[in-house]
């Protein structure tokens, strides 16, 4: 599990998806949604300028000057990979500061698909993560509005269990076609055939 700095979910909704083993790594002051929720932390990453001073010394840190070329949370995501993780989920990455959404939703989630680390930004109600060739389960989220957004140019795709079904069809970055699908099924799935995209999904 990654926390972000940015908008926090309640602290209920972050302890509910934690799980005893979980790798959790804290960007900067995504410390205070893990002392929110009582989620323990191994490790705290980033230049801790929005930190409470003094607060890092009760956690393993690393470190990192405050003008560098990556965010907190990118170089959270370099190490928890370094350490292992191959899956997980990055809470506190939706909502605030606009420009940090947008690279948290695009940059980040194409590095970690490019890395191989399949990983979902989550917030009450909301889902988004990156998927490459390869069918991709959409579970228990019947109702649930699901919009597609190709990463690359365009991207070939096949749907099932969505109101607007698709069979080995291309979706372009510069369309709203995907915009707003829905999901019908509790196993919908998205087979993506060519090209990677980008799935959100958000509660009705």
């Amino acid at each position: 599990m990654l926390l972000a700095g940015g908008l926090p979910p309640p602290p209920d909704f972050a302890r509910a998806l934690h799980r005893p083993g979980d790798l959790v790594v804290a960007a900067d002051s995504g410390l205070n949604l893990a002392l929110a929720a009582g989620v323990p932390t191994d490790l705290v990453v980033g230049d801790l300028d929005s930190l409470q001073p003094g607060l890092e010394r009760r956690f393993p840190v690393q470190r990192h000057p405050r003008d560098k070329d990556a965010s907190d949370l990118e170089l959270a995501l370099e190490e928890a990979f370094r350490r292992g993780a191959r899956e997980g989920l990055v809470l506190g990455a939706l909502g605030g500061r606009l420009d940090h959404t947008i690279f948290n939703v695009v940059s980040l989630l194409e590095k970690a698909l490019k890395m191989g680390f399949r990983v979902t930004l989550l917030a009450p109600g909301q889902e988004v993560f990156a998927a490459g060739p390869g069918v991709h389960p959409i579970s228990k989220k019947k109702g649930w509005h699901c919009s597609i957004l190709p990463l690359d140019p365009r991207a070939c795709l096949s749907l099932e269990g969505m109101a607007y079904p698709l069979h080995e069809e291309w979706l372009y970055r510069a369309s709203t076609r995907g915009l707003s699908n829905r999901v019908t099924s509790l196993q919908a799935q998205i087979e993506v055939h060519a090209g990677q995209v980008l799935v959100l999904l958000a509660e009705a």
